[in-house]
């Protein structure tokens, strides 16, 4: 019988160094999580604020409709461009001039009953977006993401 009290507290000793092993590699690997995180959590995105170029109102006549029922109407929109970042918004405000012109030609072929309907306010901010959206010199090009009315007043 002494034998195999012998063997059994060998055991039981070997069975509690394995526990207390096992004990302190999670102790260990906890800590170690702690201040080295092993899982990467998911970043978040990056929100960034939108960036706008303002235009300052446009005041034009508008040509007569296709019935010749609208004449003599004018047009007071202003116009906020959303573009990605500031580099696109500098080149913008670089070619100003060439910006105003072009949004001045668009909006003045216009008619008066196509700019009363939604459809149409969309159709030239659409055609606006297009016309802007382009290379302005040998370095530049600029994408409008967005073209939005703050005013749109016909009289």
């Amino acid at each position: 019988m002494p034998t195999t009290k012998k063997k059994l507290s060998i055991l039981n000793l070997f069975l509690i160094l394995i526990t207390l092993l096992a004990i302190g590699a999670a102790a260990y690997l906890w800590f170690q999580k702690g201040s080295h995180s092993t899982i990467k959590e998911p970043e978040e995105p990056e929100v960034t604020s939108p960036i706008f170029l303002t235009l300052k109102p446009f005041t034009l006549s508008l040509p007569a409709s296709e019935e010749r029922i609208d004449i003599n109407k004018t047009l007071y929109v202003g116009i906020v461009l959303r573009v990605a970042n500031e580099d696109q918004k500098t080149v913008l405000l670089d070619y100003l001039p060439e910006v105003r012109s072009d949004v001045l030609l668009l909006t003045s072929k216009q008619y008066v009953n196509n700019l009363k309907r939604e459809k149409g306010k969309i159709d030239l901010q659409e055609q606006i977006k297009t016309a802007l959206s382009r290379q302005y010199d040998a370095k530049h090009f600029v994408t409008i993401d967005e073209v939005l009315f703050t005013d749109f007043i016909i009289r």
